[in-house]
């Protein structure tokens, strides 16, 4: 919901916004918590042929930087396209951006 605007401007109950955005909430920290295990596995797995140091090397640790920023940067991208596909779809439907919209 936009900050400017209350639950009753766009006709939602407020206990239903409330659930809605706790779930919203709950849904952004799995997929951000799931997005990290993913890009920590993957960049280990890119990185580190043998884990016989408890340090990294200096070989590996630059290897991590950039496996690390390439994640973050395509993540960013992908997130911006799927945003604006959910602008367009919901503008298409003439509902609010954010509001009844999951992209698929």
């Amino acid at each position: 919901v936009l900050a400017w605007q209350t639950c009753a401007d766009i006709g939602i109950p407020r206990r239903s916004a409330d659930l809605a955005m706790q779930k919203a909430q709950q849904n952004e920290l799995e997929a951000i918590t799931d997005m990290f295990n993913k890009m920590t596995e993957q960049c280990f797995r890119k990185c580190v042929a043998m884990y016989k140091e408890p340090d990294l090397s200096v070989g590996e640790s630059t290897c991590v930087d950039r496996c690390v920023h390439k994640y973050m940067t395509v993540h960013g991208k992908v997130q911006e396209i799927l945003g604006q596909q959910a602008q367009q779809h919901a503008q298409q439907n003439g509902q609010m951006p954010g509001v009844g919209f999951r992209p698929p």
